[in-house]
């Protein structure tokens, strides 16, 4: 038990077992070297340290590991006898009695394992020494180095480019930086993606493309470009409130103007509007459903969808025809116009003026009709 009792100590242990058992210079030994002295001293010191409670389980209860000698024969023995007991009384030797106070004996075996043993501070202080000489050396080649990099870079950029590698977290290669690069565009094209589809603008264009590409849409535009002209320069404003002291300071106007509605039950809006209706669209839609030319085709395939409830050619060639005889005379200011039919000159004049481009507008929006209506034909051949 006395060994691996021993063993099995840690070593701090172990140096506070030798220290109570009076060795010198407990901790600078290895382990290993500790347990042997440790056990060679205990051995050799058994009466003085088998009385210590630390030292107790490592003689074990019925005492040393070592087998004891078995004491002499002839130490003489007195036998005392008496009416209750009988009792052996061994005579002590005073040579036996161990002397507790006596200094433990130090073995050869001890001393040649602390002459091999390095102490620590022969150690560190060879430790310093090789430090020492080192240490200008490489103080030196430091010194050298920093020179050298000092003269190729200047230390404005120097410093630059410390400062941008320290905000800037840059990948460890090229190809790094072209893998974040290419994952990053890719996430931002998923989700503008994703942000196109939700606002429908695709269904919206396919929608206004796939009406927009018919002459009836060209002919209605071209009809409430002129309307809008029309209305714009002949209905009049009227002041309708006070501009809100709020908005004063960013309108030269004092009023809120609007259309004047009263005008619209009196005859001189009525007039023109009823003039321009006849002869922009009432009259030619009724001469191009009455003289459809769609209805009747050359090609032995007859389709629905190459006839129209009104002719588009024969609508702008009548809309342009109807322009000429009522508007032409607005061209020469100096002149008054005639009156067309029931419609007094100031009518003729009130539309030949105030539409969008005069005269020459409304035979121009005819000329497109016909042009875009030669073409759908065209294409439908």
């Amino acid at each position: 038990m006395s060994h691996s009792w021993l063993q099995r100590k840690r070593k701090a242990d172990l140096i506070d077992l030798a220290q109570k058992a009076r060795l010198p210079d407990a901790d600078g030994y290895l382990k290993d070297d500790l347990v042997q002295i440790l056990e060679n001293h205990l051995n050799s010191n058994e009466g003085i340290f088998a009385k210590l409670p630390e030292f107790r389980d490592y003689y074990g209860r019925n005492g040393s590991p070592i087998k004891r000698e078995q004491s002499s024969p002839a130490e003489p023995l007195t036998a005392t006898k008496t009416t209750r007991r009988r009792t052996l009384n061994k005579e002590v030797s005073p040579e036996s009695t161990p002397i507790t106070t006596s200094t433990p004996a130090i073995t050869p075996e001890i001393r040649s394992v602390v002459a091999r043993t390095p102490k620590p501070r022969a150690v560190s202080r060879r430790v310093s020494e090789i430090v020492s000489e080192v240490e200008p050396q490489a103080k030196a080649v430091s010194r050298r180095v920093s020179g050298v990099l000092s003269e190729a870079t200047p230390k404005a950029v120097s410093r630059r480019v410390s400062e941008v590698f320290n905000q800037v977290d840059i990948p460890a290669s090229p190809a790094q930086l072209a893998e974040v690069a290419d994952q990053s565009f890719q996430e931002i094209q998923t989700k503008a993606g994703e942000l196109w589809d939700r606002t429908r603008i695709d269904e919206l264009k396919e929608f206004i493309r796939e009406n927009a590409s018919s002459v009836a849409t060209i002919q209605t535009i071209i009809l409430l470009v002129e309307a809008v002209g029309l209305q714009w320069n002949t209905l009049d404003t009227t002041p309708l409130f006070a501009t809100p002291p709020a908005l004063s300071s960013y309108s030269n106007s004092q009023d809120v103007r609007g259309p004047n509605l009263y005008a619209l039950l009196s005859a001189e809006w009525w007039s023109p509007a009823t003039l321009w209706s006849l002869t922009s669209w009432v009259l030619p839609l009724m001469f191009s459903y009455f003289f459809n030319l769609t209805l009747r085709t050359n090609t032995s395939r007859k389709s629905s969808d190459r006839q129209y409830p009104a002719d588009p050619l024969i609508f702008n060639i009548a809309r342009a025809i109807l322009s000429y005889s009522a508007y032409r005379g607005t061209v020469n200011m100096a002149f008054a116009p005639s009156a067309w039919g029931p419609f007094s000159e100031y009518a003729v004049a009130r539309v030949g003026n105030n539409v969008p481009g005069g005269y020459y507008g409304l035979q121009i929006g005819s000329l497109v009709g016909i042009l875009v209506s030669l073409y759908d034909a065209a294409l439908k051949k």
